[in-house]
């Protein structure tokens, strides 16, 4: 029997069919997981109730493209050490948590500190999402140099691939990251930080893919130039992120392969608030600000039948998946289907068979409880009332 009911103003009930708001029904939970829909005149008087009787509840966010390693705080300052990184990680991760994400895929950070960072918050050791941990992203040999906080590995050659992606896998990875192409070195004009990168042959990625599938993961890619989004998708890896040489004649490309794609719009978005006074060379940050999807070109994605995912992929703590979602509204996504980037379709990018991201029997418990209906006003969703983790209530 049914623990507890969640009653709202309304439940938005996101399901490939359509969109269907429950009122007048309360959410059952059992044991930190979802048990159904039940008429609220027909629950039993012994039931545990938690009401929000002027709010609107929908299933938790899911960020595709958690940065834990170097969070840049609002005022610029950034980690130096793995000592500060891990400080700004664990607050980072309930800045999350608070602002209704209840799952993060990590894109990785030194010394496993988002698997440490995850198994932290499963213990209920620190307050924050569900973290889906990549330990290392990968980037081709000769890159130009990362912050070592990143913690990236270099890979040469498909032997290299193979070997590197089965260490991440046994070390307890959940996904794999890779930079699909990184520059050279970063210039002002940002197209000529585009046209100079280093990135994976085919052979490289495809192997990194197959491996991944092997152990049931998926390989999530942060691609810049055209070659390397092609590279990525004759290899198949299940999720694109930033895209920017994306053209028309990857779209029926990426729709039949189902790949999704992370535009990353909070990103650029925040980055040209803050400029370089947030710590990043100007040439970095001519290229973020300016390397962004077109707006026309993202609808014919959608449109297209390409999945369009939430990921941040920020360091900044005032980039998050509000932001992304209102870009993503901005660049003409409708309300549900930003909703749907945001829940459903992100967690499907993350896993071959999710259990979250949506009101499902059996799914955990996850949801966000927001003052306004965002299907009328987006910016709702960064209106958090409460936020219900594994079936507890932990804002609000």
């Amino acid at each position: 029997m049914a623990e507890t009911a969640v009653l709202a103003a309304g439940f938005i009930d996101l399901t490939p069919e359509g969109v269907n708001i429950h009122c007048g029904e309360a959410l059952l939970l059992d044991g930190g997981r979802i048990a159904g829909f039940v008429a609220e005149r027909d629950l039993p008087d012994e039931i545990t109730r938690i009401a929000f009787p002027d709010a609107f509840c929908l299933p938790g966010l899911v960020d595709t493209a958690f940065l834990p390693g170097l969070i840049v705080s609002e005022t610029g300052a950034r980690p130096e050490t793995y000592g500060q990184s891990a400080w700004a990680a664990k607050g980072a991760a309930d800045r999350w948590l608070s602002s209704g994400v209840t799952t993060a895929a990590s894109m990785g950070g030194a010394e496993r500190l988002d698997f440490d960072l995850s198994r932290c918050v499963l213990a209920r050791k620190l307050s924050g999402p569900r973290i889906v941990p990549a330990l290392s992203p990968l980037v081709p040999t000769g890159a130009a140099k990362f912050h070592r906080l990143y913690g990236v590995r270099e890979v040469s050659g498909r032997d290299d691939a193979r070997r590197v992606a089965r260490e991440l896998i046994k070390q307890g990875a959940d996904r794999i990251v890779v930079y699909a192409d990184v520059p050279l070195e970063f210039h002002p004009d940002p197209f000529e930080t585009s046209r100079h990168r280093l990135a994976f042959s085919a052979d490289e990625l495809a192997e990194i893919v197959m491996q991944a599938a092997q152990a049931g993961l998926f390989v999530h890619a942060q691609a810049i130039s055209s070659k390397a989004i092609d590279v990525c998708i004759t290899a198949g890896v299940r999720s694109m992120g930033c895209a920017f040489g994306l053209s028309e004649a990857h779209l029926p490309l990426l729709a039949q392969k189902g790949i999704a794609l992370a535009p990353n719009l909070a990103l650029g978005a925040t980055i040209s608030e803050l400029g370089p006074g947030a710590g990043f060379p100007a040439g970095a940050v001519s290229m973020v600000a300016a390397q962004r999807i077109r707006p026309d070109l993202l609808l014919q994605a959608h449109e297209a039948g390409v999945q369009i995912i939430c990921g941040t992929n920020t360091a900044f703590l005032a980039g998050d998946v509000a932001r992304e979602c209102l870009e993503l509204h901005r660049a003409g996504l409708g309300p549900a289907d930003v909703l749907r980037a945001a829940t459903g379709h992100a967690a499907h990018a993350l896993r071959p068979s999710p259990d979250f991201g949506a009101f499902r029997r059996g799914w955990a418990a996850d949801m966000v409880i927001t003052r306004r209906n965002p299907l009328e006003h987006v910016e709702g969703i960064g209106e958090v009332h409460a936020v219900v983790s594994g079936g507890e209530v932990i804002r609000g």
